[in-house]
């Protein structure tokens, strides 16, 4: 630092930049607002209040940091400008100027359920992208998420939080933010993309309620108190609708590996009944998926790499099931357009029991693509048939290792309609749900080409494809492909009106 004083701190030497002032101060970083000699443009610098001493350390945290920085191309990423090392060995991050953050905007005016889920599309498809790359950023919060004339909403702070690997364990817990980390890190397991879920969730759900979840007034918590708060329920918000509360509870439960991915918690937030967002997420594919021309929209799948088939468990044993994607573009291609996976799910519904019950449904004729022109039967995959009527269900929870829906009648809201069936293979009876699943037989029934010649839908933009597995015990092995567009986002028989 240098010997100028401002406001009792020494304002550092960075290279570049002129004219320093204070703009924030933090726990383990100050925030100063500067001039950018060479175009001449207001930026931010934020300066680490520690020293990295050894040239070890201070390598790790440029090569992190300059990592990191390949996410600022994302648009809600915060563009960084430049990391280095000041001579009296703090490091720094210059990046671009924004007017406020979500911790200042919950303190004064909490955001409704619409906005909320729109901030947490953005936030979401940004670490999606940089946990593809590889990339954590281990301090999600609202004070990290930044918004500006130009843009609504930026994360900020990649590159800092890598200098908690470059210190003892210990740094880790003053690296984060209590009220936001997950229980993992208190027990000083190695980080993974589970902690940035799990912050996003828990930030989501502050900028709503204008303070973390489970947190009491108490600003400094001791430990123990921290942890007891694990054992908490997360309460209901007025004004908030269960399904996004029940999404925000999947990516905050305790056992990391039972959270959505942060391409899976997009989806969830994507599906819930609020409405098309207000402004589109990203237009950049995820590393490995295939390109999408144009930004994404509610109405669009997000195109994305391959990813293991993981049902993550949420407050009262249910899991959420992921479902089978299909791109309009890729289906036209090839079948293995059916690619990724996003789980849906929600509350304990009333009624019957949620298995593949009988229960009276009104007629409404076979799907239109089950007959050519000349009334003869449509050449479908080896081994599916078209059923006489359309059969509706709703949300499928997965419980154990068993499938379960329950189905309803077709003219009120219901999650699934089913578009063909087939018969469930001798070796497969009793067999899990997800080894009936990704068994061959099945994934050629309930294909995406199936789904095109039973329906006559040949761009399936925001459809989703699932199987239901025949009732555990019955002797009729008969299982269903359904398709759906989210939770009790169908009102009407949809498939037989096309």
């Amino acid at each position: 630092m240098t010997d100028t004083p401002n406001g009792g701190l020494r304002v550092p030497n960075v290279p570049g930049l002129t004219d320093l002032r204070v703009f924030a101060r933090g726990g383990y970083a100050t925030v100063y607002q500067a001039t950018q000699i060479s175009v001449g443009r207001e930026v931010a610098v934020k300066v680490e209040n520690r020293t990295l001493d050894s040239e070890r350390d201070q390598a790790r945290f440029l090569r992190e940091a300059r990592a990191a920085g390949r996410m600022s191309s994302h648009p809600h990423v915060v563009d960084l400008f430049d990391v280095g090392v000041t001579v009296d060995q703090h490091p720094y991050l210059i990046m671009e100027l924004c007017d406020g953050s979500y911790a200042e905007r919950m303190r004064t005016s909490p955001l409704g359920p619409v906005e909320a889920r729109d901030l947490g599309l953005k936030i979401a498809d940004a670490l999606a992208h940089s946990h593809a790359a590889g990339v954590l950023h281990r301090d999600v919060k609202p004070a990290n998420i930044l918004y500006s004339h130009f843009n609504s909403a930026v994360l900020a702070d990649f590159g800092l939080a890598v200098l908690a690997e470059a210190r003892d364990a210990s740094v880790t817990l003053e690296v984060l933010t209590p009220a936001y980390a997950p229980p993992e890190m208190f027990n000083h397991s190695p980080p993974s993309p589970a902690v940035d879920v799990y912050a996003l969730c828990a930030t989501l759900y502050a900028v709503m309620h204008g303070r973390p979840p489970r947190w009491q007034s108490e600003r400094n918590p001791s430990l123990v108190t921290v942890l007891e708060m694990f054992n908490q329920p997360v309460p209901h918000l007025p004004g908030v609708p269960d399904e996004l509360i029940d999404v925000l509870r999947a990516g905050m439960v305790n056992d990391p590996a039972d959270r959505p991915s942060a391409l899976e918690l997009h989806d969830l937030l994507a599906s819930l009944p609020l409405g098309p967002p207000s402004a589109p997420v990203s237009g950049a594919p995820v590393s490995g998926a295939t390109g999408h021309a144009g930004p994404y929209v509610a109405s669009q799948p997000m195109p994305r790499p391959p990813v293991e088939d993981v049902h993550p468990t949420v407050p009262g044993g249910r899991r959420w099931r992921r479902w089978f994607l299909g791109a309009a573009g890729a289906l036209a291609l090839a079948a293995s357009a059916s690619a990724g996976a996003w789980m849906a799910g929600g509350g304990p519904q009333p009624g019957p029991s949620p298995s593949v019950s009988r229960v009276a449904a009104p007629a409404t004729g076979p799907l239109p693509g089950c007959t050519t022109d000349t009334g003869a039967p449509t050449t479908l995959p080896e081994g599916a048939r078209c059923l006489p009527e359309l059969e509706c269900f709703g949300p499928v929870r997965i419980r154990g290792t068993r499938a379960e829906a329950a189905r309803v009648p077709c003219t009120g809201r219901h999650t699934w309609e089913t578009y063909a069936e087939g018969i469930l293979p001798v070796s497969l009876v009793g067999a899990e749900y997800d080894d009936v699943v990704a068994a061959e037989p099945v994934r050629q029934v309930c294909s995406a080409t199936t789904f095109r010649l039973t329906t006559g839908i040949t761009e399936p933009v925001g459809w989703h494809l699932e199987v239901l597995p025949p009732i555990d015990g019955s002797l009729d092995r008969t299982y269903r492909c359904l398709a759906g567009r989210g939770v009790d986002a169908l009102t009407a028989p949809t498939l037989t009106g096309r």
